[in-house]
């Protein structure tokens, strides 16, 4: 049986501006799922509870139900102008406060966790670290995501190196806001040539890696995006079987 990954989502009334009452939709792009699929795990989006429901309580149903959670980029607050982005929990606060509970209460059941862009950028929160103020440059490409924007030097004897089989990878790169400070129980595994955190992994964890690239996009024409996503699935079956 394939392990069930869950995925979080968006919500366009968060995104695109849509009203309450036009309801939205709850979306994530779509090589989330395939790169889960070709890698042998059966995906699914987890959608937002409604606006009353108890996001401890629906949180810690969802991860009774999944063998893993991917924590997506995507969504950003295309609404907002650079100068002028508000912080990670004013850009989309609903889906901050519920993903939120569903990181603690996967972290707690030790589900393998994979956070990607902006769900990277929510490990480091939720656990103590901290976003730069303000943004930087250079780091979000003019090229379509399979295409590699910049090197990644990864620290010798991490995890993540014994996770991608080398000391460097070519990634891409749609990101302008960057961690500074990493949390307690994390450490700074990968970084741009200009010195940006681009990976950390939990010391204590099995399988618990936040990445500010996007993998899902370059899974079919780079082996260590893909390889991954294997792992990822693999640790969900081993999950599975506890």
């Amino acid at each position: 049986m394939k392990p069930t990954i869950g995925i979080t989502g968006a919500w366009s009334v968060e995104t695109w501006g849509h009203s309450e009452e036009h309801g939205g939709y709850f979306y994530v792009g779509s090589y989330y799922s395939t790169a889960v699929s070709k890698s042998g795990g059966l995906p699914f989006i987890i959608p937002l509870p409604h606006k009353n429901a108890d996001l401890g309580e629906f949180a810690e149903e969802v991860v009774s139900k999944v063998d893993a959670i991917v924590f997506s980029g995507g969504g950003d607050a295309k609404r907002f102008k650079k100068e002028e982005l508000p912080s990670l929990y004013d850009q989309q606060p609903f889906r901050y406060s519920f993903e939120k509970e569903l990181i603690l209460k996967a972290w707690k059941r030790d589900l393998p966790i994979l956070g990607i862009c902006r769900g990277y950028q929510m490990l480091v929160e939720v656990f103590g670290g901290k976003l730069m103020d303000g943004t930087i440059d250079g780091h979000k490409q003019n090229l379509p995501g399979y295409e590699p924007w910049h090197s990644l030097r990864i620290k010798e004897g991490s995890k993540f190196e014994t996770l991608v089989g080398t000391r460097e990878i070519e990634v891409n790169s749609f990101h302008i806001q960057a961690v500074e400070k990493v949390p307690k129980g994390f450490e700074a595994v990968g970084w741009s040539d200009d010195g940006i955190i681009e990976v950390i992994e939990a010391i204590d964890k099995d399988f618990v890696f936040g990445m500010q690239f996007h993998p899902e996009e370059r899974y079919d024409v780079d082996p260590h995006a893909k390889v991954i996503f294997d792992r990822f699935v693999e640790k969900a079956i081993e999950y599975g079987r506890r």
